[in-house]
This record gives C-alpha cells, structure tokens and sequence, in this order.
C-alpha cells in the first residue's frame, strides 16, 4: 500500500511544483521581460530561472528519495512494531494466565486462611474451655484446701481431745498399777502367815483329834483287836484329816496363785496400755513431723527478651510457691514429697518469632509446647500429669526457636501442683 501511495506524492509535488514555477513566475518574468525590453526574452535571466527550477527539481527529488527512505524505514519499524506487539500479545496471554493463576492460588490461599482462622477461633474455643477448666481446678484446690484445713483442725481437735482421755485413763491405770503392786506385795508378805496359820490352825485340830482319841483308848478297856481296830480307824481318820488339810492348803496355795496371777495380767494389761499410748504418742509426732502442706507453685516472666535462646527457661517472678519446691534463680523445681503433680507451661512467642518448649523431668523431655510464627505474638501451652518421688527435679527447656513475651502481669508462666 505505501508503494502506490509514495509516486502519488511525488506527481502532486512535481506538478505543484511546475505549476509554481510555470504558470506564475514564468508569467511574472514575461510581464517582466515585456517591460525591460520592449517585449523581447531575457535569456539570461530565463536560464537563472530554468537553473533555479532544476535545483528545486533535484531538491525535490532528494525529498522524495529520503520521504521514500523514511518509508522504508518507517515500514521496518512498523514491521518490527508488529513483531513486538505480537510477543507483547503472547506475553499479556502468558500474564493473563499467571493472573489467573495468582487468582486461583490467592482464592485457595484465602479459603486457607478462611480455614487457619476458622481453627484459631476453635482452637482459641478450646483454649478458653482449657482455661475454664483450669480455673474450676484452681478453685477446686482452693476448696480442697479449705475442707483440708477444716478437717486438719477438727482432727487436732479431737486428737486433742483424744490425748487428754488418754493422759486421764493412763492416770487411772497408773494409780491401779500402783494399788496392784502394792496388794501384790500385801499378798508376797502375807503368804507365809497365811500357809503358818493354816498350817497351825490344822494341827491344831490334828492334836486335838488325837488328845481326845488317846482318851478314848485309856478310857476304854478293850482287847487287842478293838485296839487294832481303833488304830486303824485312826489312821483312817489321821489320812482323811491330813488329805483334808492338804486339800485346803493346795486351794488357799492356788487362791493366792490366781491372785498373783490376776495382779500379773492387771500389770500385763496396764503394760500393754502404756505401750500402746507410747506408740500411738510416736504416730502422732511422727505424723506432725511429717505432714506437709499443699505443695503448689506458680511462677512467670514480667518481662519480654526478643533474642533469648538458652536452654533453661527460668521464671524469676514468683506468684505462688507453698512447700519451697521452686526455685526462681535456677528455674527448677524439686519434689519435697512424692507424689502425683500436674505441671503447666505457657508461652506467648515475641512478634513473628517462635519458640518450642519441652517439660523435663530428670533430663528427660516429657511434653512440648509450640509457640508457632504463622501469625504475631502466638501462644503455646501444654500440660503434664508426673509421678514423682521425693528429690525428683522438673524444669522447662527450649527445644526450638527465640524469644518470649510477656508483661509485668506476667503472661509467660510455669505452674504445677499436687493432686
């Protein structure tokens, strides 16, 4: 299209060009001619004309030629235009399919993020039930330990009660110890008079059945035989009276025993209430001596460290700490009684940064708690319930991750207590 265009150009430029040297000047020059001479041609003049003519010819040519030259190139480059544009239409397709794409990932990453946000309200739910339920067990301690020292002072009350019947019945069994031993030394004493008086009142009776026997012989006059007869009869009576005597004797014997006895089973017996009183007195010091009060602790940062990255996590602060188990310059606590403890740790991350922590027993990592970076300032918590033997050591340790935040209420805490 630009060939048939460009000698268009050119023919319209000749003949504008003839037209203004022709018709006008030429008609000029003649009026002017006419008037020097009389009507006769200026030759010199007219070859000044012709030779002005044939360089604007020649300029006129040379426009062309560059106007066909600017053509040209202005065809390249709108070639080169048409190329550019064709890539640049490739390339706004390509862009149209990563905004699409972009698109599609951004709707994926907002219905995520739609989810993720989802999950923070559940989990920020569940967190609140957790920390309800930790209040309930808080308040549930706290009644605990009413009721406990509710009953502790009724028991000491009545174990008061208790000690002073006791020290009261001991003061009666003691003064019947006292009346015991002194009738068991009645008895030891009077023993032999006893056994001398019977023995005396029965030979007594003996002599005198024996008098009164040897009258009857002398009395009677009798022969051989009655005599024998007689004597026999005495013998009889002497065995029966010396059986009778040494019944009565082994019965008063075996009374005294059974009062020996009886006194020796009433010492026994104190014996055995004084033991027992002993004994029941050591239980109750060894009881006071050894009963502890709640052991719980609670323990927490007033402060925030954007760098931290040690090992052992200490909580200076100290809310709470009955029975001295915590330690606030080592951040370790150590059991003072064995038992069954449930430990808690809470951890606020510092802006983007995260943490995880691990409760340690005796070196050994237990639970683990996640303060993660996918939002700002995230929190993590975890809980542990630990049998633990007296001396048993717990502590927290950073397992990964910087950095912690909390306030000067503390919001970074460590907490346990015995159940």
């Amino acid at each position: 299209m630009l060939h048939y265009i460009v000698p268009c150009v050119l023919c319209i430029s000749v003949t504008n060009g003839l037209s203004a040297l022709t018709d006008d000047e030429i008609q000029n020059v003649t009026s002017l001619l006419g008037q020097e001479s009389g009507g006769k041609p200026n030759t010199d003049l007219f070859r000044q004309l012709l030779n002005q003519e044939t360089l604007i010819r020649m300029a006129l040519v040379k426009n062309v030629h560059t106007l066909m030259k600017d053509m040209v190139e202005m065809k390249q480059s709108m070639a080169t235009n048409d190329r550019r544009l064709q890539e640049a239409e490739k390339e706004i397709l390509v862009l149209k399919q990563e905004v699409q794409t972009i698109e599609s990932e951004n709707q994926q990453i907002k219905e995520q993020a739609t989810k993720f946000q989802q999950g923070f309200t559940d989990f920020d739910k569940k967190l609140e039930k957790i920390e309800e339920k930790f209040t309930q067990v808080a308040n549930s301690c706290v009644e605990y330990e009413r009721i406990l020292d509710t009953k502790r002072r009724d028991y000491e009350k009545n174990t008061s009660g208790i000690l002073d019947d006791i020290k009261t019945e001991v003061r009666y069994l003691s003064l019947t110890l006292l009346d015991l031993n002194k009738h068991t030394l009645e008895l030891d004493k009077s023993i032999p008079n006893l056994i001398d008086n019977k023995m005396t009142l029965y030979s007594g009776k003996l002599n005198a059945s024996l008098e009164m026997l040897s009258e009857d012989i002398a009395a009677s006059s009798i022969n051989s035989e009655q005599l024998s007869t007689n004597v026999s009869t005495l013998e009889k009576y002497h065995t029966t009276i010396m059986r009778m005597m040494s019944d009565e004797l082994n019965k008063t014997i075996y009374g005294l025993k059974a009062e020996v006895e009886h006194s020796q089973n009433e010492q026994q017996k104190l014996s055995s209430a004084v033991a027992s009183l002993e004994i029941f007195k050591l239980n109750m010091s060894l009881n006071s001596c050894g009963k502890t009060s709640h052991v719980g602790f609670t323990a927490g940062m007033t402060s925030s460290d954007s760098t931290w990255s040690g090992s052992t996590l200490v909580f200076p602060h100290v809310v709470y700490n009955n029975g001295n188990g915590y330690n606030p310059s080592t951040g370790v606590f150590t059991s003072p009684t064995a038992g069954t403890y449930v430990f808690y740790v809470n951890v606020n991350g510092y802006s983007n940064n995260y943490i995880y922590l691990d409760i340690v027993l005796n070196g050994s990592s237990k639970v683990r708690t996640m303060s993660h970076n996918t939002a700002s300032f995230m929190t993590g918590t975890n809980m542990a319930v630990l049998q633990l033997v007296k001396g048993d050591s717990v502590w927290i340790k950073r397992a990964n991750g910087k950095s912690y935040y909390s306030e000067s209420v503390p919001i970074t805490t460590f907490s346990a207590f015995l159940l």
